[in-house]
């Protein structure tokens, strides 16, 4: 298994399978998304008896079923009995004997370590010893399991093969019956003293043993386990930070710090990323004047990355034509353009590309990357393609070996695969779920008003689309046992237009109200004009609370006609004589166009996605937006995450908890990162978090926490 694994192994009693008496259960779940795994195979080692036994699509265990008692050689046994093979290790054939205590079927198997069959026999025997010969030249060397199965009973033992593997027939040979035969068996243990070594096996994952276990009989062995990542590429191992020194010409423009490049490398980092303001660099009001002394800055990181082995990737983040952020002064009226569709910021895009690669065709492959741009948002693989392509030509027209980086469009978030013919390294940016990574960010329309982050989250998309939406239209469907007097409040947050609320069991109307958001007072808490749109988009920021009249199990709460509207709390307060506890749940998708799922809510009052809506599976199940990237990888498609992290207003325990969630999926992805930011709102350095006891490190407040959580991965 090796350094990569941090995996959780937790012994739980009496879940599952009904684990009492001698029983002990197995269950896993994927350590990324926590979805539920079944095993392919458990094996199980009993240290103190010697003797092994593998679980075939099964995930409960006897501990019992290794109990044998001491005999001499002659005895014959009365009990259903499996003799060890001998020899072991073979290379071609190995023999064993089974007694059958009464007249049955017996059935034998050879399982491979992934639990596939092999070979395989049956007959009908009578009671007594009876002696197998397994012909096993050609399999391959390794472990296998041999499974003696009756009408009642079961046994499996380990067998090791050795030796070249010859010819493709592996055969189970039955070789006759009779006393002689004799069966050394294992020594007696009681249940409660024996010392077990317990691995688990998936297809897809990396199989997690747990060792010195001495099982009393009821508990439960959970297994977190990760999956098996795509193989490493040249990316794989980036793993470092954003450093902002020239990120924007208003206020982030006072260039790079080699201090930055020498902390960055004694923490044991080898990556920066350099989003870059072309302000920052050119002649005001003149994108085609480059200015050496401001370029200057650039060659220091460059120089700086090269010095300390830390490879330096420069990124457009404002690049000629295009930014994810208005500027916080107005663009000259030649350059308020549009990279995608306007010809002159195209050129001038390809000019500056070119400049770079040109100052920089000297600079090792291995030492700088050009990342085009940052963050292209809505726009087709077609259109983003048409307008960065001519760059790549320059780029390579000078330096044939330039890595070329590639944001994912969709404000990072989707690939283009229309780039990918172009060789090219694909960059989304994660920061999943808004309500967190970017909670209270100022920058962010609506953030002062998402919940209280809290992790996990709840798999639940905040807003509800009307019949004007029809294509998001699904409405939220909870199953529950939902008793008289139950309290179903909905925390109404931002109203669109017209909504024609309402909340329903399978049997009754409990509530229902039209929402018409528009000028002056109201029952709103503010007024949002969208101009775009000539609409109020107003904030309530109330509950609403339906009191259910009978006894329900069925719950939908929904737009009929109108708009969309978000919501951040979903709650139930269950009367008193009702034994499940009150729960306020907190939606934890907010991207737009997610239609809404079937749920159910536990007896624990916990909420499960029953059902996702067809084609948007991927929103409803933890870290389910990284399949697209990890099929990438499978494909030998570098892919490397440029930014993620999260902004200092989350609580702290909070943030930890997330980034460890992330740092793990992006392992498990076979994914190198750079966090933002080094210094600074999201970073190790000087974030101002409120609620951090910073570590003084180099005349910088460090939080020690964070550092050490990305240094574990």
């Amino acid at each position: 298994m090796g350094k990569f694994l941090t995996i959780l192994v937790v012994v739980m009693l009496g879940s599952g399978f009904e684990a009492q008496g001698s029983f002990i259960t197995f269950s896993a779940r994927n350590s990324v998304t926590w979805e539920t795994i079944e095993a392919d195979s458990v094996y199980i080692q009993n240290i103190t008896q010697g003797r092994d036994t593998m679980l075939i699509g099964r995930s409960y265990f006897d501990l019992n079923s290794l109990a044998q008692v001491e005999k001499n050689d002659s005895y014959i046994p009365d009990q259903f009995v499996m003799s060890n093979n001998y020899p072991n290790a073979f290379t071609s054939r190995t023999d064993f004997v089974v007694h059958l205590p009464t007249t049955d079927e017996l059935s034998i198997y050879v399982f491979n370590i992934l639990g596939r069959q092999v070979a395989g026999t049956s007959l009908m025997l009578p009671s007594g010893n009876h002696a197998f010969t397994l012909e096993g030249s050609a399999l391959a060397n390794g472990v296998y399991f041999v499974k003696a199965q009756s009408a009642q009973e079961a046994e499996t033992i380990k067998i090791l093969k050795t030796g070249e593997q010859q010819g493709t027939q592996c055969t189970l040979d039955y070789r006759g019956a009779g006393a002689e035969l004799r069966l050394p068996l294992a020594k007696r243990s009681s249940k409660g003293s024996d010392v077990y070594h317990f691995t688990f096996y998936a297809q897809g994952y990396i199989p997690l043993k747990v060792e010195d276990q001495i099982p009393q009989g009821g508990e439960n062995y959970f297994f977190d386990l990760m999956p098996v990542p795509p193989p490493d590429d040249f990316t794989s191992k980036w793993r470092g930070f954003n450093l902002l020194g020239k990120f924007t010409q208003e206020w982030s423009n006072e260039g790079y710090v080699e201090e930055d490049f020498e902390m960055i490398a004694d923490l044991g980092f080898n990556f920066v990323r350099l989003p870059v303001d072309y302000r920052t660099y050119t002649k005001a009001d003149d994108w085609q004047v480059f200015e050496d002394s401001e370029l200057y800055d650039i060659d220091n990181a460059v120089e700086w990355g090269e010095q300390y082995n830390i490879h330096v990737s420069l990124n457009l983040h404002r690049a000629p034509g295009y930014c994810v952020n208005p500027p916080s002064s107005p663009l000259p009226p030649a350059q308020d353009v549009s990279l995608w569709t306007d010809e002159t910021a195209q050129l001038v895009f390809t000019d500056h590309w070119r400049m770079f690669a040109e100052r920089y065709k000297d600079v090792p492959r291995e030492v700088l990357s050009f990342n085009l741009v940052n963050e292209p948002a809505n726009i087709s693989g077609e259109e983003y393609v048409n307008a960065v392509l001519p760059a790549i030509q320059a780029i390579r027209n000078i330096s044939p070996n330039r890595i070329i980086i590639s944001d994912a469009v969709d404000w990072g978030n989707a690939r283009v695969d229309d780039i990918l013919e172009y060789d090219v390294v694909m960059s989304p940016h994660f920061y999943q779920p808004m309500q967190i990574s970017h909670y209270r960010a100022e920058w962010v329309d609506g953030s002062d008003s998402y919940p209280q982050p809290s992790w996990p989250p709840v798999l639940m998309p905040d807003h509800l689309y009307g019949s004007w939406k029809s294509d998001y239209g699904d409405p939220m469907v909870v199953n529950g046992a939902f008793p008289k007097g139950t309290k179903v409040s909905v925390h109404i947050m931002q109203v669109s237009t017209h909504a024609a609320f309402f909340i329903k069991t399978e049997s009754a109307m409990v509530f229902n109200k039209v929402f018409q958001p528009g000028p002056g007072e109201g029952e709103w808490e503010e007024v949002v004009y969208s101009e775009e749109w000539d609409v109020y988009q107003n904030i309530y920021d109330r509950d609403y609370t339906a009191i259910l009249p009978e006894d329900a199990e069925t719950l939908t709460i929904d737009i009929g006609e109108g708009d969309w509207l978000t919501f951040s709390s979903l709650g139930f307060d269950f009367p008193d004589a009702a034994e499940q506890q009150d729960v306020t749940l907190h939606p934890g998708i907010s991207q737009w166009a997610v239609p809404q799922a079937v749920y159910e809510l536990t007896p624990q009052s916990t909420l499960m996605v029953a059902r996702a809506p067809e084609g948007y599976e991927q929103y409803f199940k933890m870290n389910g937006f990284l399949q697209k990237w990890i099929d990438l990888k499978w494909q030998n498609i570098p892919v490397h995450v440029g930014e993620w992290g999260v902004y200092n207003k989350t609580p702290h325990d909070v943030t930890l908890a997330f980034m460890e969630n992330r740092l793990k999926a992006m392992k498990a992805a076979g994914l190198g990162w750079a966090l933002w930011n080094f210094r600074g709102s999201f970073g190790i350095l000087d974030s101002g978090r409120k609620d951090v006891n910073y570590e003084s490190f180099r005349g910088h407040n460090l939080d020690r926490k964070m550092l050490d959580l990305l240094q574990q991965y």
